[in-house]
């Protein structure tokens, strides 16, 4: 049977399924190591088609050689505040390889290039070991630079690290290196670095350092010499650090001892001379010496602040427009190391030091050094006086001590601290004067500069506010504290700590401008040769509180200014405070004072050999006087220290408003004590007496004292006997009967206004015969009444007198005497009537003031003898 069209095409569709359906042959994958391998090499292709395109362009774009760069230099220039250049003292004197001793040259190979006579400019061992530090230290960390190198960066190319400036060195190293010979370019290198002390070139530093020609200079000497121009200013063996010039010096000489140039024994020996007598510089003139400490610091803070490495400091031709006033700068060298100066015994003693920095207050600026205050600069311990770390004494206090009281517990002026010997604690020091003077303010304790009390102020911080608010408020003036390991030691309260007169004037400076701390410096801005600026990156910053800085600012006047003050040349017309410092066994003596515009700092000082006797005079305080009326004379009275809204003034002392000023909260005015009267009854008039601790009220703040007495007659009538600023009033027209007089002290004190004490009150009784006077030959006496022992022992104790016609009691039997009592209660006893012969009479006294009462007046009294203590300083 014939089948179907749709089974047909069903037959047909599946056939033609059927033949399309064909099994692909499975696709062989290339291993996952060939396509690495692949786009490694493709990328390395191009790597190095990128490397030697940029490299072709960076030798195109390479300076041409140039001879006159390569034997020339250009020294820094140096530009005065007033725009006047300034002497540098720079030199260079070109010398010929021939001229140069062997020893030398073997010293700057063995440490700079020791395969120097193998490479051809570019070292590829030195470069590997450099590639690896830098893969490990970053881009820059070590340098692989040849001799040949080191002198076309200096010379021809920035010290710009960049992979330009790279390639440029190499290429142009290795173009050297085929024109000149290795003794040539060797010679161009040693006349071409900067080695410090404003020499250029290794000629110009033999006979600044050791005043002799390169040529004869020994390996000792030769080893001094190659370490200087890696960190010309660090390792300057004259004004540099010694210490950091011996490691250099180390160095160098390990590396000659290696290379077979100088034997074990010699290496030894060498580093066996101390550095000061290895050296013997050469004397300079006045002009010169007076800019070296200038030229240092500049070296100093080109690197330090700037960044600038020494082939952009060094033979470049950099202008450098600094702080200093030439005039001024000038004047005071001259001045000070010729013994131009009005001091005691009229001249400075020739084997003592001085150092000192004038700068501008708001600014941080440096406007002048003092190096050294000898006029002889050759000698070989020579230093720069104005920049070294000395121990600063009690300078130190208004930092370590009563600063972060101010500024971490807002304490006052008046808070009341304690002169007295320490007991329980490892640091117990005592004053500079005899003896301890009790309780007394903090102002007053900083004018007298007492030391127990400061110390009391150290380790009350400390202890309720931690070491670390102490050590952040110091160094956020630039000083750094004297620690033992991680503790801080108490001895930093009387100024342990060490400093510079630059440092010190800084801090110093911050006070002056309600707390704004600038780093002491000097440079304003540099240019460089091609015309492009920098202006100086040092910024003022907030270190305090302007409460803390002003607060201490006033208290420091009084130690200029005050009569308890520690300064000795007097008062200025004008706005100063500033503080004295001196250190165990007179071996430093300091004062560092200010105005709204300068501050100075002035250091002097002996060594171990000299005797203390030569320190007596302050010598320090009279420099300090003759700088301060010297820039005042030349720019002008400054103004006045402007107090800031955060404080509030309230009699003499000073409070950080919002805070209750309750350390210096008067006690309550005490009352009058042992009130007596001696009358005469046939004269009918006498004497009403009574003891009061004037000082010790006047220690709290109280004034315009008075007493103020009334009198109470037996019929009951009053009157006002007198008011009077004497413990004593004449009385007069007493009655028969009991009168009673009361006697209340009255004062103002700024921080509560006017205050009355509790009353004293005391009594006399007179009982007088009513026959005709004619007929009085003898007065009938009455009997006295017992009193119980008891009683009497409880007026002793009060403190009252009971003798002769005179009688204090502390209590009343009558409604009238009770009616005169206040709020303190009174103790309630009946003192005894007596009876004399003639004449019936008696006498009684009743104080009110209560025992509290004379015990604080008694503490009180304490006060006031600190306070003739301290008028007696």
């Amino acid at each position: 049977m014939e089948r179907s069209r749709v089974a047909r095409r069903q037959d047909t569709t599946t056939n033609k399924q059927k033949k399309t359906t064909k099994k692909s042959k499975p696709k062989t994958k290339k291993p996952i190591w060939r396509r690495i391998l692949l786009i490694a090499t493709l990328l390395f292709i191009i790597g190095v088609v990128v490397a030697g395109a940029y490299s072709a362009y960076a030798i195109a774009t390479a300076p041409p050689l140039d001879e006159e760069k390569l034997v020339k230099t250009y020294p820094i220039q140096l530009i005065s505040s007033n725009g006047e250049p300034l002497e540098s003292g720079q030199v260079r004197e070109y010398v010929s390889i021939n001229d140069i001793s062997e020893v030398m040259q073997q010293a700057v190979v063995s440490i700079e290039d020791r395969r120097f006579y193998e490479h051809n400019g570019i070292d590829i061992r030195r470069i590997g070991g450099a590639v690896l530090a830098n893969l490990t230290g970053g881009f820059g960390s070590e340098g692989g630079s040849t001799i040949t190198q080191q002198l076309i960066k200096q010379s021809m190319l920035t010290s710009e690290k960049s992979m330009k400036r790279k390639i440029q060195e190499q290429w142009l190293a290795i173009k050297l290196e085929r024109e000149y010979s290795k003794e040539q370019i060797l010679e161009m290198y040693l006349n071409i670095n900067y080695y410090g002390s404003g020499g250029y070139g290794v000629q110009s530093a033999s006979k600044a350092y050791f005043n002799k020609p390169v040529s004869e200079v020994n390996y000792q000497e030769a080893a001094i010499l190659a370490g200087l121009p890696q960190r010309p200013s660090a390792y300057d063996p004259i004004s540099g650090d010694q210490e950091l010039t011996r490691y250099r010096q180390e160095q160098v000489l390990a590396s000659m001892k290696r290379d077979g140039h100088i034997t074990e024994e010699q290496y030894n020996e060498a580093l066996n001379v101390e550095i000061a007598d290895v050296i013997s510089p050469a004397p300079q003139t006045d002009g010169e010496s007076y800019t070296r400490a200038i030229y240092a610091r500049v070296q100093a803070e080109l690197e330090q602040d700037y960044g600038l490495e020494q082939a952009d400091i060094y033979g470049a031709g950099l202008k450098v427009y600094t702080s200093i006033d030439k005039d001024l700068h000038t004047k005071f060298n001259s001045d000070i190391k010729s013994d131009n100066v009005d001091i005691p015994n009229g001249a400075f003693p020739q084997d003592l030091r001085m150092g000192a920095t004038v700068l501008n207050t708001k600014t941080g600026e440096i406007v002048a050094l003092i190096d050294s205050q000898q006029a002889e600069q050759g000698e070989k311990n020579y230093r720069d006086f104005s920049r070294e770390n000395r121990q600063i004494g009690s300078t130190a206090k208004p930092f370590f001590d009563y600063g972060p009281g101010i500024e971490n517990g807002q304490w006052s002026t008046g808070k009341v601290l304690r002169d007295a010997p320490f007991e329980d604690e490892d640091y117990n020091p005592i004053n500079y004067y005899e003896g301890y003077r009790g309780s007394n303010t903090m102002r007053y304790f900083l004018t007298v500069s007492a030391n127990t009390p400061a110390v009391r102020a150290f380790y009350e911080v400390r202890d309720e506010f931690g070491q670390d608010a102490i050590k952040s408020f110091v160094e956020n003036v630039g000083i750094e504290p004297s620690m033992s390991g991680d503790e801080m030691n108490a001895s930093n309260a009387l100024g342990t700590a060490e400093a510079s007169t630059s440092q010190m004037a800084a801090a110093y400076a911050a006070l002056g401008t309600n707390g704004m701390y600038t780093k002491p410096h000097l440079i304003q801005k540099i240019e460089f040769n091609d015309g492009s600026t920098i202006n100086s990156p040092v910024k003022a910053k907030q270190a305090m509180e302007d409460y803390t800085a002003y607060m201490l600012t006033d208290m420091l006047r009084d130690v200029v200014s005050g009569s308890n003050g520690t300064y000795q040349p007097g008062a200025f017309p004008y706005d100063v405070a500033g503080k004295t410092g001196t250190t165990n066994n007179d071996m430093d003596k300091w004062f560092t004072g200010y105005t709204t515009d300068y501050s100075i700092s002035v250091w002097t000082g002996r060594s171990n050999e000299t005797p203390d006797t030569v320190m007596k005079p302050n010598y320090a305080q009279f420099y300090f006087e003759y700088m301060m009326q010297e820039v005042t004379n030349a720019n002008g009275r400054p103004a006045s220290f402007q107090q800031p809204d955060s404080v509030l003034s309230l009699g003499n002392e000073l409070y950080v408003k919002g805070t209750k000023p309750k350390d210096l909260e008067p006690d309550k005015l005490p009352a009058p004590t042992g009130a007596s009267i001696n009358y005469d009854i046939p004269a009918d008039r006498g004497t009403l007496t009574w003891s009061y601790n004037k000082e010790a009220v006047q220690a709290d703040g109280y004034q315009n004292l008075s007493f103020t007495v009334t009198e109470k007659r037996p019929d009951g009538s009053e009157r006002v006997v007198a008011t009077t600023s004497d413990t004593s009033v004449d009385i007069s027209g007493l009655t028969n009967g009991t009168t009673t007089f009361t006697i209340v002290a009255t004062a103002t004190n700024p921080l509560v206004g006017e205050q009355q004490s509790s009353p004293l009150q005391t009594q006399y009784t007179v009982q007088r015969n009513q026959e005709p006077a004619e007929e009085e030959e003898e007065p009938e006496t009455e009997q006295p009444t017992e009193e119980p022992a008891e009683e009497e022992q409880s007026n002793d104790n009060n403190g009252n007198n009971n003798n002769g016609n005179n009688s204090n009691g502390n209590g009343n039997d009558n409604a009238t005497d009770s009616e005169e009592t206040t709020e303190e209660p009174a103790t309630e006893e009946t003192p005894p009537a007596e009876e004399e012969s003639g004449t019936d009479l008696e006498r009684q006294s009743n104080s009110e003031s209560t025992e509290s009462n004379e015990s604080r007046g008694n503490g009180n009294g304490d006060r006031g003898n600190g306070n003739a203590d301290r008028n007696n300083e």
